[in-house]
């Protein structure tokens, strides 16, 4: 269902100002930075259906977007690519900041366009990465107009660089030319930098609208089919003004000023050292590019910097410690890059999906950017899926206390249970019937044999006191499993090692020391 809607530029920025700011009632949290365990992806906005409607969040729509950035407010400004619109998106409500619909094609798909003017009359063409300066102006990189857009405070889209047609000249403003231009960043001193994908080059464009192109650009040629030539970008390190990438796409400055670039076509993260007048390549590796192949190959390996692969990586940011966050599009995950180690963060590595869950069984459908947000948790742009997507803590210990007593709760709610939860051993024990009826077991306990026998469907599990060994006889097919501690009969009660149940229930389990509780939750939701 294709949903148009318009709303002014005036309407969008009071809306968003009324609505309650991410974080605002929270204080940052980037625990997932140390350990995953106890976060979560959910949908943030968008639907799998894709449309342009604005409105409250669940019945709000994008269309493929690509890049996001968060606002001095804490909202967060997206460039809703396939609709050809800046959208800004509150805590509970989508409103469109620049742009409007112009048209459709053939398809029925929306067309892009150029026009500066005010915002709500302004029109883009397939706007991808989007950046803040100080003052609060938005910078776009129009990749369909080959242009760097300005919306400015006030209200109003103006050109900054390029003419609409695609090019290579340095200049100033209308002068210089971009081709398909990809992400933005803006440094301290109001310098636009520019990932001019389709060029290869990282170009810059200072405060008075002059461009300038940092590297050396490619000059390698090859055949993309047979009698037909076409120019690709290349891979070389060292003194910048030699330096050569291969479809620059993604851009991130430290706190140093210095310029992490996601090279898509290379595989690699690079690292632009201004001081040092260097580029060197921070993370990935890939096969030497072959002479008709515009790409070096794709894959996927966490580890060490220097070894780990990556798949057309894309969207960066830098998290408050420096480590920096990489949207891997084509491997459909979120990777970090901190100590020298590539980690995976979230999704199923390979596995396009639209799965929310816990990070690691979450799925995405090409990311192209990722955001830190006012409230500590990550923003990413989940494109293909038509959604934004959110990094945040699991909410079901909000009012438990640390009080002495072991808790469980089981997706999100307090396990019920006679007897309480003791640890012994590093093991957290509950009673076999509780646990065992909360996750959808038939409970039998026979008090002569000390054995108890746990049904779901045509499997039954026999668990005997004081044996860590446990009978599995599923369909006929027996085997036998281990569980980390041993059943032990207290206070009238059999009790049994809780991650047991987790494990054999395909769910996951966590221990949130914070509150003393035992968080069991489905993997996927």
């Amino acid at each position: 269902m294709k949903a148009w809607n318009r709303k002014t530029v005036g309407a969008a920025m009071a809306l968003a100002l009324s609505l309650t700011v991410p974080g605002a009632a929270f204080a940052a949290d980037t625990g997932w930075l140390q350990s995953g365990g106890l976060y979560e992806i959910r949908t943030w906005a968008g639907q799998s259906e894709w449309g342009s409607q604005d409105g409250p969040l669940a019945g709000a729509t994008l269309f493929k977007p690509h890049g996001i950035a968060v606002r001095a407010d804490g909202s967060l400004a997206v460039s809703d690519s396939g609709n050809h619109l800046i959208r800004l998106l509150a805590s509970n409500a989508l409103t469109t900041y620049a742009g409007h619909f112009s048209g459709s094609d053939e398809g029925g798909l929306p067309t892009g366009s150029y026009h500066d003017d005010l915002a709500d009359r302004a029109l883009f063409d397939e706007p991808l990465g989007i950046a803040f300066d100080a003052a609060g102006n938005a910078y776009v990189a129009d990749a369909g107009n080959h242009a760097i857009r300005k919306i400015s405070t006030d209200g109003k889209v103006t050109t900054l660089a390029g003419s609409g047609l695609a090019g290579a000249a340095d200049g100033k403003g209308s002068g210089a030319t971009f081709y398909s231009p990809s992400d933005v960043a803006v440094d301290a001193a109001g310098n636009v930098y520019v990932a001019d994908t389709l060029n290869h080059t990282i170009r810059k464009i200072a405060a008075d609208g002059t461009v300038t192109t940092l590297n050396a650009p490619s000059t390698r040629v090859g055949q993309y089919m047979p009698g037909a030539a076409e120019s690709f970008g290349d891979y070389a390190d060292g003194p910048l003004a030699s330096a050569k990438f291969n479809e620059p796409s993604g851009l991130a400055l430290d706190a140093k000023g210095n310029l992490y670039v996601s090279d898509r076509g290379n595989q690699r993260i690079r690292y632009i050292d201004f001081a040092a007048g260097t580029v060197s390549t921070v993370a990935g590796t890939a096969p030497a590019l072959g002479d008709d192949n515009p790409y070096a190959e794709g894959d996927y390996l966490d580890g060490a910097a220097a070894s780990a692969r990556f798949d057309a990586p894309e969207g960066l940011a830098i998290a408050p410690d420096g480590t920096l966050i990489i949207a891997d599009s084509l491997n459909h995950v979120v990777r970090l890059l901190k100590n020298g180690q590539v980690t995976t963060l979230a999704g199923e590595a390979t596995e396009p999906g639209a799965v929310d869950g816990v990070l690691y069984a979450a799925q995405f459908d090409h990311p192209t950017d990722v955001a830190v947000l006012a409230d500590g948790s990550l923003a990413i742009a989940d494109e293909s899926g038509n959604k934004i997507r959110r990094i945040t803590k699991y909410a079901g210990a909000a009012g438990l206390k640390k009080d002495g007593a072991i808790k469980t709760l089981l997706n999100g709610s307090p396990l019920k249970s006679d007897k309480p939860a003791f640890v012994s051993g590093g093991s957290t024990y509950l009673p076999l019937r509780a646990v065992g009826q909360a996750t959808g077991f038939t409970v039998t306990y026979d008090a002569k044999t000390k054995s108890g026998k746990l049904t779901k469907g045509d499997t039954v599990y026999s668990v005997t006191n004081g044996q860590k060994k446990v009978a599995k006889n599923s369909g006929g097919l027996k085997s036998d499993l281990k569980l980390n501690a041993a059943p032990v009969l207290k206070d009238g009660s059999f009790y049994v090692p809780v991650r047991f149940f987790a494990t054999e229930g395909d769910l996951d389990i966590q221990w949130d020391g914070s509150v003393q509780a035992v968080i069991i939750r489905s993997k996927t939701f």
